[in-house]
Parts: structure tokens; sequence; C-alpha cells
């Protein structure tokens, strides 16, 4: 059971499933029985390794995928300064307006980054992260999951890195021959 404000990282060898686990427990995956219970979907936000940039302004690529009615620009604005992105005004000349082709114009981190300020911005129970800070220097990745975990918002990672392990309240260790272990992060033995 994980309650709201918590959170679990998964790990484990390539293949041993950890994205499978991570879209069966989101509702996106249906190949496994059993029974699961998890908030209603208009509660959850996934945020992909590769995050979707769709074509239109920065302003809708902030919004995406639930346009937010009541949204300020400075709330806009500031969501962006929060994940360290800032700089992408300078490129839209301060234009929220401004239609970029945003997969050619942002890194994947930067486009990461960008899902993390729609995830503050909406500011879902439940978020899953599927390694979705992978881009990213462990600077940025540090900062980010401690606002994560400030806002209240509770959250399952799928992770490689150690250095995820702390920002989290437990760790599932998967392995490929379907054998697993649970157990609390400071029990974990890693260390950043």
């Amino acid at each position: 059971v994980l309650a709201r404000r918590q959170s679990l990282l998964i790990m484990g060898a390539s293949g041993s499933g950890k994205s499978s686990v991570l879209r069966t427990i989101a509702g996106i995956w249906y190949g496994a029985s059993g029974q699961l219970e998890r908030p209603a979907a208009n509660n959850l936000m996934f945020l992909p390794q590769r995050p979707y940039m769709i074509e239109g302004t920065l302003r809708e690529q902030l919004l995406y995928p639930h346009p937010l009615h009541g949204v300020s620009d400075d709330e806009l604005r500031a969501a962006v300064t929060q994940v360290n992105l800032a700089d992408v005004f300078d490129r839209v000349d301060g234009d929220l307006d401004r239609v970029l082709d945003w997969t050619n114009v942002l890194s994947l981190g930067e486009q990461q980054r960008v899902a993390f300020a729609r995830l503050f911005l909406r500011l879902p129970k439940f978020a899953f992260l599927d390694e979705a800070t992978s881009a990213l220097d462990e600077d940025n990745q540090c900062h980010l999951y401690g606002l994560l975990r400030a806002s209240g918002i509770g959250y399952i990672s799928v992770g490689h890195r150690t250095t995820l392990v702390p920002h989290h309240d437990r760790l599932l260790t998967l392995d490929r021959s379907g054998s697993w272990e649970l157990k609390a992060c400071e029990e974990s033995g890693f260390t950043p």
C-alpha cells in the first residue's frame, strides 16, 4: 500500500519488468491479472522518459494534456523558472503564445523539465515517472525530486541511478527471474 505523499522507486536490470509494473499500476497496460486499487485517472499523471511535445505555443506546451483554465502567465513563468528552464523564454522573446517546433528546439533534458513544469502546474494526487530524469544532470534531478517531495504528490519512479534512492520512501528491486524485494530506502544500502 502506497498512500498519498509517499514514494516508491522501482529498480532492476533491463528486461526485469520495471516499466511494465509502472504501466500496469498507471492503468495503461493490461498484460497482467489481479486486483489493483488506485485513484481515479484524472488524479494521476504519467511522465515518460521522452515527454510528448505538442505542436503549439509555449503556453499550450506547458498546459498539455489538460488545459487549465485560470492559470495566469505569472504562474506559467513561475513553473518554468521553478524547473530551471527560464532560458526558454529567450527563445520565444518572452512570448508564451509563440509557436515553435518544440521537439527540435528543446533538448531531451529540457523536455523532461517541461514535463515537471506540467506536473507542478496540475498537481495530481499521484505521479508515475518512467526514467523521467534520465537526460538530466544529477543537480537538476535532485532539485526536481526535492520539489516533487515538497509538493505533496505521491509518486512511483522507475530508474537506474542509485542517486534516486534518497528521494523515495521505499525501494522495489526486480529480478529477471520474477523475484522481487521491497524495503525501506534507508535499508537499501545505496548511498548517493
